[in-house]
């Protein structure tokens, strides 16, 4: 009896622990759940008036700009249609972004002639001339061989002193907000007189899929169908409106992570001990992973990508590397597949991405043509924030956008196809170019160009070592250039190690690669320094071997090589 007693009692305790626990992760979940609905609708308020704010000063700034530039050309001195308001104006129409014509308007509203229309006047432009006009007036015409009206902008100096300047709708920009809530956008320029400018909705772009759980958990009901907010120029009577589908907010639900919030609290506790034994057991933790930038210990390499016909620089692929505290470096082999599988790689690249902005800061400033190239993995394509991060570290950067290259690597295979479609149109809307690394050698074939809207191919070193060996390979080659060429894709060839690879890919009518008979991936400083040379050599393929030398004598131990033993480009070669 006494036996049967203590397994009630057991289970009892048990019981009563599942149930505490039970409710204690229910008032976490809905405490939780409330703070981060909360978080959302301010997230979506703030993106609402920044793109409101961005309009409007947008606006303000091309306005302004063109109004001080007619006043400093003395078109307000002109007399009529004379000569010189003909010449003065169609020079502001020609050299004004946004300009469409300029017109002159007599006292009784007419417009006389435009700097396009020549001398046919246009009766009833504009409400006679009275002394209670304001000197600057807004008014949206309508134009039958437009698609979308175009603005007046009415310059009031005095009887017969009326100009009308007409601005394109292209003054506002046609795409608005981040990549993932545009499609629930909308935003309307009026005047302050209730007349309607431009409407632009985004509701025809694809919207990222919503998970059935997030709805649960984020629910909308009781909420307006839209949120909308309005601002008014400070400067001239326009107003911006912006809004939003309520269905917003399930956007940004998702980007806090709160998909998997109800069984991330539920086994919570389970979960927890699980990675603290594992955390004991493990040699280092993916925290002391993530801190290794600030450590110093992961670095960014660069290694120069050359035109093959006169040697000049076309830019660089950034490779990742480790440096132990001795000074030797790990090669990507043996770190990358436990970042991909931990979640890591996404930090170390956040990191790497700011940490090649800094790096190649000064150097973009003086050479702005070089390319950048960067690996990104397949977990990069899953959702839309390595766009974000892109738009983060690069955005205020002197490396200009469409300095950057991003290489997808066909060795692991693209899971959804819909989704990295828009990650990879995300990147080219910022002005970046995406290419497909490896060529051939994995999973996708030559679908991946067709089904993802790439900008450049990237023949694998594999194929460039068995030039001389196989035919094969020479036909697989032929294949590569001809669907290149016919896509108005870019070309690079990897890992070129002599000359003999040089020749037989300038036969092939390729002209960039990359490999260590030009230069090995080089420290941040190298790399600059070997620009900066490049850019005044007579000779720069002299530059390249003079670099190879140099950096042979300086390579640290790397597995078996010894300090006096240059690795191969095949031993250099980065594992992503």
């Amino acid at each position: 009896m006494r036996f049967f007693k203590r397994i009630r009692r057991r289970l009892f305790i048990s019981l009563a622990a599942v149930v505490i626990f039970a409710v204690i992760t229910l008032f976490l979940f809905e405490r939780t759940n409330s703070q981060l609905e909360n978080k959302t609708q301010q997230m979506l308020h703030e993106e609402l008036l920044s793109i409101g704010q961005m309009l409007i000063d947008t606006f303000d700034q091309q306005i302004a700009h063109a109004i001080n530039q007619i006043e400093l050309s003395g078109l307000e001195k002109t007399e009529g249609c004379s000569q010189r308001f003909f010449g003065i104006s169609r020079f502001l129409v020609g050299s004004l972004d946004h300009v469409q014509d300029i017109g002159f308007i007599s006292s009784d509203g007419t417009m006389q002639c435009s700097a396009l229309r020549s001398s046919r006047p246009v009766a009833g432009f504009l409400k006679p001339w009275s002394l209670e006009a304001p000197a600057l007036s807004l008014a949206v015409l309508e134009d039958a061989e437009l698609e979308r009206r175009p603005l007046a902008v009415i310059i009031n100096k005095g009887l017969n002193q009326r100009f009308v300047v007409r601005f394109s709708p292209s003054v506002l920009p046609a795409v608005v907000g981040s990549t993932p809530v545009r499609p629930f956008l909308t935003y309307d320029a009026l005047l302050t007189s209730g007349d309607r400018w431009i409407f632009k909705e985004y509701s025809h772009l694809r919207k990222l899929p919503v998970s059935q759980v997030t709805r649960q958990a984020f629910d909308l009901r009781g909420l307006p169908d839209r949120f909308s907010h309005s601002m008014t120029s400070e400067i001239f009577p326009l107003i911006i409106s912006v809004s939003a589908d309520v269905e917003a907010l399930l956007v940004f639900y998702s980007r806090l992570g709160t998909g998997t919030i109800s069984l991330g609290l539920s086994a919570g506790f389970v979960i927890l001990i699980l990675l603290l034994i594992l955390g004991w057991r493990s040699g280092r933790s993916e925290t002391d992973q993530l801190t290794a930038f600030d450590d110093g210990e992961f670095i960014a390499h660069y290694q120069p990508v050359v035109d093959m016909g006169n040697g000049s620089i076309l830019g660089c692929e950034v490779l990742l590397r480790f440096r132990t505290k001795d000074g030797r470096f790990i090669q990507p082999a043996s770190f990358i597949a436990y970042a991909e599988t931990t979640g890591a790689i996404m930090d170390i690249t956040r990191n790497l991405l700011l940490r090649v902005a800094r790096e190649l800061d000064e150097l973009s400033k003086e050479f702005g043509h070089l390319k950048v190239g960067i690996n990104l993995t397949g977990k990069h394509f899953e959702n839309m924030t390595v766009v974000d991060e892109i738009q983060e570290a690069f955005g205020k950067s002197h490396t200009s956008f469409q300095q950057l290259v991003f290489e997808l690597t066909e060795r692991h295979p693209v899971q959804d196809f819909e989704m990295a479609r828009m990650v990879i149109s995300g990147i080219q809307e910022l002005g970046a170019s995406v290419a497909l690394d490896d060529a051939g050698t994995g999973h996708g074939g030559f679908s991946y160009l067709q089904k993802l809207g790439l900008d450049v191919i990237k023949i694998d070193k594999m194929f460039v070592d068995s030039f001389s060996e196989d035919v094969t390979t020479m036909t697989i080659i032929d294949i590569i250039v001809e669907l290149a060429k016919s896509l108005d894709m870019g070309i690079i060839a990897e890992g070129v190690e002599n000359q003999e690879q040089v020749n037989a890919l300038r036969k092939l009518g390729i002209s960039a690669a990359q490999g260590y008979f030009f230069a090995p991936a080089l420290s941040p400083e190298k790399y600059i320094e070997l620009v900066r040379k490049s850019h005044t050599a007579k000779d720069k393929f002299a530059l390249f071997e003079a670099t190879r030398i140099s950096q042979t004598k300086r390579i640290r131990p790397v597995g078996n090589a010894t300090e006096d033993t240059a690795p191969t480009e095949g031993q250099l070669a980065k594992a992503s």
